[in-house]
């Protein structure tokens, strides 16, 4: 799947480029306290006149702008540890720290026991008390008496006005907890009511308490609404700049939107702010991980890996927070997951056994084993475990929407329905989860078309007219990738593969992800295949594309993750399905394999999967998918056609990446990269990127030539004969003949001429895989004002592009023409259909394809582009009356 990584709204994006710049936050960086502003409505608040100094210090403290003084009070400094995720601070264990605030660490740390035992003294129970009361009874599995706990709760909000906008919101976090418990109640109203008590809380009782942000929005990443949440939190950075809570609930968004940057970028500053703090009562401006743990910073680390699919990295961020917290049961969680990841079930199976010692009946371990596995496309193994937090927590919106959009994914469109209905029941206010089950509901409605491998699904209408064109094309794209054709993969998936051809891009969206944020036009999920109609309208981002093509290398992944059980390492799955696109390498990828080469910045094997999901540079993935295709085509040359497959066979059998090209290719993969890098540099001398070996850089010419000048010509640009007395002496050097070329080019207004085809022609063998020789000959060939005018000499060039072209017929269009000008009815007939498979959706090109066919004699192919054309066009009768006059010629012609 071709996509860029980034699904969050714009809002939120912008919310998390300003904390990246610095804008919000800013001491976490490092920068010294006295260059910290506090915000300001907090400022104004701290120039109240009437206040004492102890009461200014506080404020400072609730709001992430203390002064190194106001850390001197034991209380202060442990309510700082709190804001900032330093949960192991000594303040907090120290007899002056709020006891509330020693019991808040203990819960986040997962001391459950010693939580309760802490809070057991509070008297009388504020909300706070029973709120953190009841999370310590959760974490210990014990439901019922954080249910009785919870009601408690629900009583004094419900009978009591609140005064204190915190205790109003601890209030609100309360009720959240008992609706994840026992489902929500008035038909889901109850996330209505506890929206409105943060208003009220926060436009009522205190504007500046940023705690009431945060509340809500956890409240809305709970309905999956991350420019709302997001926007949230850009208001309680604005109150309090030091927020761990704040952070660490950003860096998710950032995970779950596949801003791995973003994320990365979160994780560090929450580093930061767990740093120890020393005598002046800053913060250090270096981490030294054996001194300071963050546990937010480390489980934010390892959903970032997860999710990038390096479990193993996952495994080791957790290492220190499990260390220090070992009940910490989302830590646990997440190391379940990781391991699951790395496909140990069993390993997976025994971390959930100890987290259910901790917590008895947890859902949160299979909850996340179920979501990593789904990511992982190992459907039913995940199902299974979504399927058990389910049992364990049937009131949960969030077991019944992941397993809900698994389905979805695998294209049970039943179960996803069960599942979805479920979930809208306990949580109608989710919007992937509404989004999927309204999609879920649609594509019941679409029609289908069926083939021998195939399943097309539609919805009535318009697309009827590329719907039922697709079989035929379908079945020769299963033929050549489940064949034994060289690079073919040889393995029928089992049961038919469902093509779902999705209206527009949101809805396409929605199929992949729940959301409706994806940003390419076709995608694998396993046994579904989903694809964005290709044309031009309001909700539709990519017009015309060969969906061919792309259907080929989705279709690729498809075939390959069957084969291997979904265990294939990134860059191989991705080669593989580019390799069988078949189609010739493009430019840009010609020329960022060549950059990458000079530089030495090719990537090895991690480096290579790295770029996919955590580009550094804007080429990094489109040089993952080049190179990635160029080593898969190094392995068929070098070891032979059937090398990769047996690869396949090795990740199927469980082996890793290293053992298994010990064993199929038998090398190293070092020895690989050293001996695919010389192969490579043969090929780029091969496509005429870099020159010959004995051949000079034009820059060495250059130089050379410059300093033959003498001084005051270091900035000079050789003439053209000078140019040409260095093709004499190098008749062959591509960069040479590219230069001479550019150099007549200025003279003739960037137009080729007759003169200039001699070295236009040098170019192309020169460099084959340069498209602007042939673009500047077709051009020259077709102009009526060119001497050289000859259109049939424009042919071969422009085919040339066609097979280069993926989002535009008209090179189609224009070859057909001539073929038929030629009285090639062949050829016009095959450049017509594949202009109508780039732009199906096009009248123009059905018109032209329907008149070749009738001068061809195929009445058959000219009577399915006028039914198309009655498709797209139902009124314009002309297609009904032309369709008439060539039923009338085929009943004279029988």
């Amino acid at each position: 799947m071709k996509h860029s990584n980034g699904l969050i709204a714009f809002k939120t994006a912008a919310l998390l480029l300003l904390l990246g710049a610095g804008r919000v936050g800013a001491q976490v960086e490092g920068v010294p306290e006295e260059d910290r502003k506090a915000p300001g409505l907090v400022t104004r608040l701290l120039e109240t006149p009437y206040l004492t100094d102890s009461e200014r210090a506080d404020i400072r403290v609730r709001h992430g702008v203390w002064k190194p003084e106001d850390l001197a009070d034991v209380g202060r400094r442990a309510r700082a540890a709190l804001i900032r995720g330093a949960w192991d601070d000594p303040a907090l264990s120290e007899n002056g720290a709020d006891p509330l605030d020693r019991a808040d660490a203990l819960v986040r740390r997962g001391e459950n026991r010693l939580a309760l035992e802490t809070l057991s003294s509070v008297k009388p129970a504020s909300l706070r008390s029973l709120r953190l009361t009841a999370e310590a009874q959760v974490g210990l599995g014990e439901i019922e008496p954080a249910i009785q706990t919870l009601r408690q709760v629900e009583q004094r909000v419900t009978k009591e006005r609140q005064s204190s906008a915190w205790e109003l919101v601890e209030g609100v976090r309360a009720l959240h907890l008992k609706a994840m418990l026992e489902g929500p109640s008035r038909g889901g109203q109850d996330f209505q009511t506890m929206m409105s008590m943060l208003s009220r809380a926060r436009e009522q009782l205190d504007r500046l308490c940023w705690g009431a942000n945060i509340a809500e929005a956890e409240l809305l990443d709970d309905k999956d609404n991350s420019v709302e949440a997001g926007e949230a939190l850009e208001q309680a950075l604005e109150l309090n700049p030091s927020s761990a809570d704040a952070f660490y609930l950003l860096g998710r968004l950032s995970v779950d939107s596949f801003n791995f940057p973003q994320a990365e970028k979160m994780a560090l500053k929450l580093r930061r702010l767990a740093d120890p703090i020393v005598s002046d009562g800053a913060p250090t401006p270096t981490h030294d991980a054996g001194e300071a743990v963050s546990p937010l910073a480390d489980m934010l680390t390892a959903r970032v890996r997860i999710r990038q699919r390096d479990p193993q990295a996952a495994i080791d961020a957790l290492k220190p927070t499990l260390a220090r917290y070992p009940g910490l049961l989302e830590a646990r969680a997440l190391e379940a997951a990781a391991t699951a990841g790395l496909f140990d079930l069993a390993g997976a199976d025994k971390l959930l056994a100890q987290l259910d010692v901790i917590s008895p009946g947890t859902p949160i371990g299979y909850l996340q084993v179920g979501k990593a596995l789904a990511e992982q496309r190992q459907y039913s193994d995940a199902a299974r475990y979504l399927e058990e937090a389910t049992r364990r927590a049937p009131k949960r919106a969030d077991g019944w929407i992941e397993l809900g959009l698994l389905e979805v994914q695998a294209a049970r469109d039943d179960r996803a329905l069960a599942a979805l209905e479920k979930a809208e029941a306990l949580d109608p206010f989710n919007v992937r989860a509404s989004n999927s089950l309204k999609l879920v509901r649609d594509v019941r409605n679409f029609a289908r078309i069926e083939s021998d491998h195939f399943i097309v699904r539609y919805r009535p209408g318009i697309d009827l007219a590329l719907a039922r064109e697709m079989p035929a094309i379908l079945e020769k794209v299963y033929a050549r990738v489940t064949g034994d054709k060289p690079g073919g993969i040889r393995f029928q998936p089992a049961g038919k593969t469902v093509i779902e051809l999705m209206p527009d891009h949101q809805w396409f969206s929605v199929r992949i992800t729940g959301m409706p944020q994806v940003h390419t036009m076709a995608a694998a999920t396993g046994p579904l295949i989903a694809m964005e109609a290709p044309r031009l309208g309001e909700k539709n981002t990519v017009g015309a594309y060969d969906w061919a093509r792309v259907i080929q290398h989705e279709f690729t992944h498809t075939v390959t993750l069957a084969r291997t059980k979904n265990r294939l390492p990134h860059w191989f799955t991705e080669a593989s399905a580019v390799y069988l696109e078949d189609a010739p390498r493009d430019w840009s990828a010609a020329q960022i394999l060549a950059r990458a080469y000079e530089t030495k910045t090719l990537f090895d094997f991690d480096e290579i999967n790295i770029a996919f999901t955590r580009p550094k540079k804007p080429t990094d993935r489109g040089q993952a998918y080049a190179q990635g295709a160029w080593m898969y085509e190094y392995i068929v040359t070098r070891f032979g056609p059937e090398a990769p497959l047996k690869l396949m066979d090795r990740y199927a059998a469980g082996d890793r990446e290293p053992e298994a090209f010990r064993t199929v290719l038998g090398v190293s993969r070092e020895q690989f990269f050293d001996e695919f890098k010389q192969w490579a540099g043969l090929e780029l001398v091969r496509w005429g990127m870099i020159p010959a070996e004995g051949e000079p850089e034009v820059k060495d010419l250059m130089d050379a030539w410059r300093k033959q000048l003498g001084e005051g010509h270091e900035e000079d640009l050789p003439s053209q004969e000078v140019v040409d007395r260095w093709l004499e002496q190098h008749p062959k050097h591509p960069d040479l003949i590219e230069l001479a070329v550019r150099l007549r080019l200025n003279k003739e207004n960037q137009k080729a001429t007759p003169e200039l085809v001699p070295l236009l022609e040098r170019l192309i063998e020169a460099r084959p895989v340069d498209p602007m020789p042939h673009k500047l000959l077709a051009a020259m060939y077709l102009d009526e004002s060119s001497p050289a005018h000859d259109p049939a000499k424009a042919i071969v060039h422009l085919e040339y592009l066609d097979a280069r072209e993926q989002n535009s017929a008209s090179i189609s269009e224009q070859l057909a023409k001539l073929y038929a000008a030629a009285g090639d009815w062949e050829k016009a007939w095959e450049k017509a259909s594949r202009a109508c498979v780039v732009a199906p959706y096009e009248a123009p090109g059905r018109e032209l394809a329907a008149a070749i066919a009738i001068k061809r004699g195929d009445l058959e192919g000219a009577r399915k582009q006028l039914d198309a054309l009655i498709v797209l066009e139902p009124d314009r009768p002309i297609h009904q009356q032309r369709l008439k006059a060539l039923e009338e010629r085929r009943a004279k012609k029988n």
